[in-house]
């Protein structure tokens, strides 16, 4: 027993699999939500100790000093992904590409591969989920056969790193980071072992200035699946967004170290790959003869690039009771519902008894608060039934 007054310390528990610490034990860890991940590691006081001066790897010297040649962006060759980065890859950078299955992640970084072989130097294109000969008839139907451009298939992360030193390439494509195993380090796939990868996989970027792009997988809700450590490890994250049954890719930057975080860039898919479109304003606006009731066309700002957009609106009188139905696409049903609800009191359209659908044309996400306006004289135009002027 100890003595009185004095607390002994509690034992603490830490998940395998995303590293959260608690002072109990819990059959389901609070933070990734897996059962039986949660192990006694031992107390929960932490224990002090010294820390001495060590040797450092560069002396410090004044900002004006530093060179800029290392940082400086390198295009790629195809400008609505450099648009995106904010000019090119930096070398040594480590981008993360998340999209759902399908989407096109695979062609257009095998396109981006191609390009850096012909322009900058070597470029692997390691696949943990394709074999080599599915890589490689892609890149036939593509056009990106080059003998600079390096392919591999592997799953074992001291195998990606012996490809590494064998090739020495500028840019490093990893197909997807949650395919390659780290012995020691969790389970196969496990955000302990994602993690680990991509801490070993952005070390040897930075050492060997390097460019690496992490392709990664995405949860039902869209978001990138892992721990969110994975996101602060790398430099630039891009998100992937498209409807399957559309043409048209979105591809924006959520995260960029290097340049703006809010540019989008526009590509549409087809036989002979992704393909990038500078003007995208007629894939988001209907062509018509003649207005018809319910639809708006507005400009909206993606970065520093302004889009027209259409914005469409039907309501219906509600049949068979019961609580009206809000339907909302490409659109923030948030704000959706607060513009019916400016549009009904302010405008005195009626919708309390009416289902109330709304959508963009082109599968397009409008963010822009300034689309609100045109979405409530789309809302008014479709309850009236009566078009709106044709502009001019």
């Amino acid at each position: 027993m100890p003595p009185a007054g004095v607390k002994t310390a509690r034992p603490a528990h830490r998940c395998t699999e995303c590293g959260y610490a608690s002072a109990k034990w819990v059959g389901r860890c609070p933070e990734c939500q897996a059962w039986g991940t949660i192990q006694e590691i031992g107390t929960a006081a932490p224990s002090l100790r010294a820390v001495t001066a060590g040797p450092v790897t560069a002396p410090a010297r004044p900002i004006a000093e530093v060179e800029l040649a290392g940082a400086r962006a390198v295009p790629t060759g195809i400008s609505e992904f450099d648009r995106v980065l904010g000019g090119g890859l930096v070398p040594g950078a480590v981008l993360l590409v998340a999209g759902e299955p399908g989407v096109g992640k695979s062609t257009l970084l095998l396109e981006v591969a191609h390009r850096v072989a012909e322009r900058n130097g070597p470029a692997l294109v390691v696949s943990g989920e394709e074999s080599a000969g599915q890589v490689r008839l892609r890149a036939e139907r593509i056009g990106a056969l080059h003998e600079r451009l390096y392919l591999a298939a592997e799953t074992e992360l001291s195998a990606v790193l012996s490809h590494v030193e064998q090739v020495a390439p500028t840019l490093l494509v990893l197909d997807s980071v949650q395919t390659v195993r780290s012995p020691g380090d969790g389970t196969d796939g496990g955000a302990t072992q994602v993690r680990a990868v991509a801490s070993a996989l952005t070390a040897v970027a930075k050492s060997r200035g390097m460019t690496t792009i992490l392709v990664g997988h995405v949860t039902k809700d869209g978001a990138i699946a892992g721990p969110r450590t994975l996101e602060h490890l790398v430099d630039v994250v891009v998100a992937f967004d498209g409807e399957r049954h559309s043409t048209l890719r979105l591809v924006r930057a959520t995260k960029n170290r290097f340049g703006p975080a809010d540019e989008i860039g526009c590509f549409e898919i087809g036989d002979t790959g992704v393909v990038g479109v500078p003007d995208p304003s007629a894939l988001f606006v209907s062509r018509r003869a003649a207005p018809v009731p319910g639809s708006c066309v507005t400009v909206t700002m993606e970065g520093s690039r302004p889009l027209l957009a259409e914005v469409q609106a039907l309501v219906a009188s509600s049949s068979g009771g019961g609580s009206p139905r809000r339907a909302v696409s490409g659109l923030d049903a948030q704000r959706v519902a607060m513009v019916n609800a400016v549009v009904e009191r302010r405008g005195g359209v009626k919708l309390a008894d009416a289902d109330v659908f709304t959508a963009s044309v082109g599968g397009v996400r409008i963010a822009e608060p300034a689309a609100d306006l045109a979405l409530a004289l789309a809302i008014a135009s479709a309850s009236r039934d009566r078009a709106l002027s044709p502009p001019g």
